[in-house]
């Protein structure tokens, strides 16, 4: 499905209208419909940053596992920089609004935040890491080295992800969200 909002177009895919439907079915303690609204937050944040810097957001494409933002360059390291924070800043100041309203908001939108910010290809925080590296390195150096950052990363996650399952014997959770990370890792 797409339509336009202004002078931007937006894309949402079939899947995430399917996804959506069956979450609004089928979850009866509304915790994924906490965690799909921090994630709205969240890209929310970075486009009220690209705004607050007058970058001209051309297109907002989601699908079931992200959301791609196409948009003019920022100006500054600096405006890359907050654009880049603008969404784990959302969910933190989020997590603070809604602290005393709902538990399950609070703590979507904190997981949301923190795990966005750990320095892994596809995440806010591996944008940040290249761009605090490509102030010394090469674009090629910055990649080599988010790539060795995102291996030794995802090494601790999947294995912690193993363990919570085992232990637990029905939490996946982290387990889904590291393969997740190590497929776009391995397949980008």
């Amino acid at each position: 499905m797409s339509f336009r909002l202004g002078k931007t177009e937006l894309f949402i895919g079939y899947e995430v209208a399917a996804a959506l439907s069956a979450v609004l079915i089928l979850d009866r303690e509304n915790r994924v419909i906490c965690c799909v609204l921090a994630a709205v937050l969240h890209e929310l944040g970075h486009l009220v940053m690209m705004r607050c810097f007058h970058i001209r957001v051309q297109m907002v494409k989601a699908s079931i596992f992200d959301v791609l933002i196409k948009a003019d360059s920022p100006r500054s390291f600096r405006q890359d920089i907050l654009v880049t924070l603008g969404g784990p800043a959302a969910n933190f100041l989020s997590a603070a609004v809604f602290y005393p309203l709902s538990r399950d908001l609070l703590y979507a939108n904190l997981a949301l935040g923190m795990f966005n910010l750990l320095p892994v290809m596809s995440l806010d925080g591996g944008r940040l890491l290249y761009l605090i590296l490509s102030r010394r390195f090469l674009p090629k150096t910055c990649s080599i080295l988010l790539k060795i950052t995102t291996f030794l990363l995802l090494l601790p996650l999947l294995t912690a992800g193993l363990l919570m399952l085992f232990r637990s014997g029905y939490n996946y959770s982290l387990l889904a969200v590291s393969l997740y990370l190590l497929a776009v890792f391995l397949f980008k």
